[in-house]
C-alpha cells in the first residue's frame, strides 16, 4: 500500500511539471509540435462562423489570449483586454489583413489613348484627351485621388492637360474607372507628342504623332464626273450601289524636317462609304476617297452629304438648280428635273424644277407662274417650293392647282444664289411681249430680301427674242415692301410707269392682273412668268 502510494504522488508530481511534444521528444515549450523541425501537419485553430459563440469550457468568462479561426471573415481573431481598463474585453479585429490585402491598383491601356487630331497650328477642341483605366487588384476598396499634373506631355510645345475627370474614385476590388485628361493649346511643331501618365508606382506612356499643318482647299473638292450610275438629274436612288472618287487640293506647312502625314478616314452616311486610307504625303497634292456601298435612304432625300475631319462638306445627289445641271450636264434639254436647292441643308427637301435650258444659253430656274383667266380672282400662292409649267395658252385657268400655279418665297429664290432675273409676260389686252433678264444688283437683292428697291432695273436689262413691252424701260416709279408685303415683291408693282393717262404695270393680285398697262381689275388673261439663273 504504501509503494501504491508513493507512486501516486510521483505521478502526479511529474504532471505538474511537464512539457506536451508532439512529434517530438524533447519539446522546447509548454507546447511543441514539430518531427523535430519538418512537421507536414498544421495546426487547426478552433473555427467558428461568429466569435460570439466562443465559450469558456470552464463556464467563466472568456479568456484573454483565447485564439480562434472567424470562418465567416475568413481571419485568425483573438480575445483581448484593454490594458487601461481591465474591465472591457472584447475580440480583436482579423489579423493580418492589411499587411496581407494591402490596397493595390494597375493601369489599363485605352485605346485609342489619344482622341481628336492633331495638326501643327490647330487649336485643341473638347474631341482631343489623353484616356487610361484604372483597376483595384486588392480584396479591399481603395480610395484615390487624381490630378491633371499625373500627366506629362512632351515632344511637341504648346500643349496641356488642363483637367481630368473624375478627380476621386473609390473603387471596391475589381472595379476599374476610366480617367480623361481634356488637352487644352495649339501644337506649335510637328513631330511625336508623348503622355506619360503616373499614378502610386504606376507609369504608362504611350505617343500620337502631330502631323504638319494641311490647309485643305474644300470648295475646290470634285468628283470630277466619277460617280456611276448617273445620279445628278434624278437623284440617288434607295437600293442601287455607287462607285466614285472624290478629291480635295491640299497645301501643307514648309516647316523642315515635319514628315506630312495625313490620317485614314471612313465615313458612312445612308450605306455609302467615303474612304480615305492615310498615310505620308507630299507637301501639295490632292487626296483622293473612294465611293462604294449601297444607298439605303429615302427616295425624297436623293442625296447625302460627307463631313470630313478636316470640316470639308462632300455633298452627292441632286443638283442645286437649272443652271448647277447644265454646267455638269452639258446638253440637257428643256425639262422638268429634281434638285435640291440647299444640297443637304435642312431648309428645303427635293423638289421639281421647271429648268429652260435653251433661251439665251438656258440654265434658267422658273420660281413664278401664273396663268390666269379673265374674269377671275383667284388667290395668290406663296410657296416654299416651286411650280412647274402646265401650259402657256392665255384664257387658260391653273389657278389652284399645286403643282403649277403661284410663286416661291424669297429666301427660296435666294437659295438658288440668282445673279440674274428673267420676266415674261403675256396678256389678251395687246399684242406685246415682255421678254428681258437683268443682272441688276439692287433689284436682285430687293426680290430675294425685301429691302431696297428695283430702281435701276429701268437702265440695267437686256432685251430677249421677242420683248416689244414698254416696261421695264419706261419704269418711273419703284415700289419698297408695298403695302407693307412680304414674299410679294414680284407680285407688286414694283417697278412700273406712273404717267398722268399711261400708266403701265406689271401687278399680280387677286382682283387685279395686269401685264404691261393698268385696268385695276381682272378683265385681262394673262401669263406671269419669272425665272432666275
Amino acid at each position: 500500500m504504501k509503494k501504491i502510494l508513493f507512486f501516486l504522488i510521483l505521478h502526479l508530481s511529474y504532471l505538474s511539471f511537464s512539457q506536451v511534444g508532439i512529434g517530438t521528444t524533447t519539446p522546447r515549450g509548454d507546447l511543441d509540435i514539430n518531427n523535430p523541425l519538418t512537421n507536414t501537419n498544421g495546426l487547426v485553430l478552433p473555427t467558428n462562423a461568429s466569435a460570439a459563440n466562443m465559450q469558456n469550457p470552464q463556464g467563466d468568462n472568456l479568456a484573454p489570449g483565447t485564439v480562434m479561426y472567424d470562418s465567416s471573415a475568413n481571419c485568425i481573431r483573438y480575445y483581448e483586454k484593454n490594458i487601461a481598463n481591465d474591465s472591457i474585453q472584447k475580440w480583436s479585429n482579423c489579423l493580418l489583413t492589411d499587411r496581407e490585402n494591402p490596397p493595390s491598383i494597375d493601369y489599363i491601356a485605352v485605346d485609342p489613348s489619344f482622341t481628336g487630331n492633331y495638326s501643327q497650328n490647330v487649336a485643341m477642341t473638347s474631341a482631343n484627351t489623353f484616356r487610361v483605366a484604372v483597376t483595384n487588384t486588392s480584396f479591399a476598396t481603395v480610395a484615390l485621388n487624381f490630378a491633371r499634373t499625373d500627366l506629362m506631355l512632351s515632344g511637341v510645345e504648346g500643349v496641356e492637360a488642363s483637367s481630368v475627370s473624375p478627380t476621386t474614385a473609390t473603387l471596391s476590388p475589381g472595379q476599374v474607372q476610366l480617367l480623361t485628361y481634356t488637352l487644352t493649346g495649339t501644337p506649335t511643331n510637328c513631330g511625336t507628342l508623348t503622355g506619360t501618365w503616373k499614378k502610386l508606382n504606376l507609369q504608362y506612356a504611350t505617343n500620337v504623332y502631330v502631323r504638319q499643318s494641311v490647309n485643305y482647299v474644300c470648295n475646290q473638292g470634285s468628283w470630277n464626273n466619277s460617280v456611276a450610275p448617273e445620279y445628278k438629274l434624278n437623284g440617288l436612288v434607295p437600293g442601287v450601289s455607287y462607285t466614285g472618287t472624290y478629291t480635295i487640293p491640299y497645301t501643307g506647312s514648309s516647316e523642315s524636317g515635319c514628315e506630312l502625314q495625313l490620317p485614314a478616314e471612313t465615313i458612312t452616311q445612308n450605306g455609302l462609304t467615303l474612304t480615305y486610307t492615310g498615310g505620308p504625303v507630299s507637301s501639295t497634292g490632292t487626296i483622293t476617297y473612294t465611293l462604294s456601298g449601297t444607298y439605303t435612304g429615302p427616295a425624297y432625300v436623293a442625296a447625302v452629304t460627307f463631313t470630313t475631319s478636316s470640316g470639308c462638306q462632300i455633298y452627292l445627289g441632286l443638283c442645286s438648280s437649272c443652271k448647277d445641271i447644265l454646267t455638269k450636264l452639258p446638253g440637257t434639254p428643256d425639262g422638268v428635273y429634281k434638285i435640291d436647292p440647299d444640297q443637304g441643308g435642312t431648309t428645303y427637301s427635293t423638289m421639281n424644277a421647271q429648268c429652260d435650258m435653251t433661251t439665251d444659253g438656258g440654265g434658267w430656274t422658273m420660281v413664278l407662274n401664273y396663268l390666269h383667266r379673265t374674269g377671275t380672282s383667284p388667290a395668290i400662292s406663296v410657296r416654299t417650293y416651286l411650280p412647274v409649267i402646265g401650259s402657256s395658252t392665255l384664257g387658260t385657268n391653273e389657278a389652284g392647282n399645286a403643282s403649277i400655279w403661284g410663286h416661291g418665297n424669297r429666301a427660296l429664290q435666294a437659295a438658288l444664289k440668282p445673279t440674274e432675273y428673267r420676266f415674261y409676260g403675256l396678256s389678251s389686252g395687246h399684242n406685246r411681249v415682255m421678254n428681258f433678264k437683268t443682272a441688276h444688283t439692287g433689284s436682285i437683292n430687293y426680290f430675294t430680301t425685301g429691302t431696297g428697291s428695283a430702281s435701276g432695273i429701268q437702265n440695267s436689262f437686256t432685251p430677249l427674242s421677242g420683248h416689244t413691252t414698254n416696261l421695264p424701260a419706261t419704269a418711273n416709279t419703284f415700289l419698297t415692301q408695298f403695302q407693307g408685303s412680304d414674299n410679294l415683291e414680284l407680285l407688286n408693282p414694283s417697278f412700273y410707269n406712273s404717267s398722268i393717262g399711261t400708266s403701265i404695270r406689271w401687278y399680280i393680285n387677286t382682283n387685279i392682273w395686269e401685264m404691261d398697262e393698268q385696268t385695276s381689275s381682272n378683265v385681262r388673261s394673262t401669263l406671269h412668268r419669272v425665272w432666275v439663273r
